[in-house]
């Protein structure tokens, strides 16, 4: 139907004169004009109709009340602190001419929970199938409740950015040593497609999420029916739980299962640390049953597992993950963690490359830098696996592993010597020869020390340094996907050959 309509209004213009389309343009244009509100919360008024900066709005609610369905506007907010919980109230008409929500003049606005107005909301914004919006540049505070949101936006609809804005101190409960279960929740920032349509073109970028305590739920989230989307540049810290989700086959999204998990996307450039659950495991970044994600170029340390990607529902598979050129260091459990644990449920038909672990496992005992449960042609190739102990990778018992390929690896370890393959009832290998030989895996991986600029805890820099073993060492027959880089964003292959690790060298 879509592409019947377009051909008829094609047909059409292609029938008029050059007059009748500078009318139509005109007519266009002006349909679709951008209106411009302004707030103040010190010097506005709501009788004001608050379409100049001199005779402003005093709520951003009553701005968001004046936009009109299918027309851009822009809600320009005056710095100060507004004790608003919104609700969104239209979409915008186009991605050039959304409905956006941002600061005035450099302003400082904070979106206070404390004494808020709507009170009976859990959100502080509540945004239900709307598409073409924008909140830029807004601070999200203090949003202390069972079930408290900062961001909540679900339904259908497509093109929503969030840009640079920071959300901090929305949670459960303020006691930050209470131990949640499954029904404890808040959730800073997600969105969630929730019908049979997909929530499309979704962009969450350069924002700031800490300092939240979101129980069983996750700092930064996208669940059930999204479809393309771009989740890049954030920095999310010290949240007591998952730092980025996304997510698939939960029943409470209310989608359906065949369209029910997040996919087609990229998480590039984030940095994500000291995300840790005092009730579970917690990733830094997570996929849970989504598919053809590309997760490159971020930095996670200090979280509970670096990067992790399963399906916790039955039956159900994350499928067509590259996990490459990121840097996951000083975890306290694995620096990478793949494969499901739910029965019938599998990680599948992934990459694992080039990417950079360095002394995970921070908890200390029986713990490696890799973690697998059941996966099916999950592939490795061109990290470096520098362990704090000398336990690089662990196959747990009870989980099955088929088609896996792993090959131009760097393995270091504590002693200098001994490199630990615990490959549970299929062997144990305590040098990376004997594994070699006993899985036919990894035939041209290599051990020694990967040399890095600095691997001291007060300076360390994981870059490649000078002469360095790794540099121009990886799979030369690599060949990059488009667009993928190196953890600095250069060109992911210099030299003739790729490098082997997140960075890429010119040297």
């Amino acid at each position: 139907m879509k592409n019947a309509i377009a051909c008829l209004v094609i047909a059409t213009l292609m029938s008029c004169n050059k007059k009748d389309n500078e009318l139509i343009d005109k007519d266009v244009h002006k349909t679709l004009a951008i209106i411009n509100y302004y707030v103040n919360g010190t010097s506005g008024n709501n009788a004001n109709t608050g379409t100049s900066a001199a005779a402003p709005l005093k709520t951003i609610q009553a701005a968001l009340d004046k936009t009109t369905e299918g027309a851009g506007a822009t809600i320009y907010v005056a710095g100060g602190t507004y004790k608003e919980r919104l609700i969104w109230q239209h979409s915008g008409a186009s991605a050039a001419e959304p409905i956006t929500l941002t600061n005035y003049s450099g302003g400082t606005v904070i979106l206070d929970g404390v004494g808020a107005t709507n009170n009976t909301q859990d959100e502080m914004i509540l945004v239900l199938n709307k598409s073409h919006i924008r909140i830029n540049n807004i601070r999200i505070a203090n949003n202390i409740r069972p079930g408290a949101f900062g961001i909540h936006i679900h339904g259908t609809g497509t093109d929503v950015h969030i840009t640079s804005c920071r959300i901090y101190n929305i949670g459960w409960t303020a006691d930050s040593t209470a131990m949640p279960t499954s029904g404890n929740n808040a959730n800073p920032l997600i969105l969630v497609g929730s019908t049979p349509a997909a929530y499309t073109e979704i962009y969450f970028g350069s924002n700031q999420v800490y300092a939240c305590n979101p129980g069983y739920s996750e700092a930064m989230t996208l669940a059930g029916n999204v479809d393309n989307f771009l989740i890049e540049n954030n920095i999310v810290h010290h949240n007591r739980n998952i730092g980025i989700d996304m997510n698939g086959h939960y029943a409470w999204t209310g989608a359906p299962d065949s369209v029910n998990f997040v996919r087609n996307g990229n998480v590039k450039g984030n940095v994500v640390y000291n995300c840790i659950s005092p009730a579970a495991v917690s990733g830094g970044i997570y996929v849970d049953g989504g598919r053809w994600i590309n997760i490159e170029g971020n930095y996670s340390f200090s979280n509970g597992v670096g990067i992790s990607l399963g399906s916790e529902m039955a039956n159900s598979t994350a499928e067509g993950i590259n996990v490459r050129s990121n840097v996951i260091y000083n975890n306290k459990e694995a620096g990478l963690s793949i494969g499901a644990n739910a029965s019938g449920s599998k990680v599948a038909y992934s990459t694992i490359s080039n990417n950079t672990l360095f002394k995970n496992f921070t908890n200390g005992g029986w713990g490696g830098e890799i973690g697998l449960q059941n996966t099916d042609h999950v592939t490795f190739s061109n990290n470096i696996i520098q362990s704090a102990n000398d336990i690089v990778i662990i196959k747990l018992l009870g989980y099955t592993t088929t088609n896996l390929a792993m090959d131009y690896d760097r393995y270091y370890t504590s002693s200098g010597s001994a490199a630990t393959f615990d490959w549970g009832t299929d062997g144990f290998y305590t040098t990376l020869a004997a594994f070699q030989t006993g899985t036919g895996l990894d035939a041209h991986g290599t051990y020694g020390n990967p040399s890095f600029v600095n691997n001291t805890a007060a300076a360390l820099n994981l870059h490649l340094a000078s002469g360095s073993a790794c540099i121009n060492a990886g799979n030369p027959g690599f060949v990059p996907a488009s667009g993928e880089l190196d953890i600095d964003k250069q060109a992911r292959k210099q030299n003739g050959r790729v490098d082997v690790g997140a960075d890429e060298t010119a040297w």
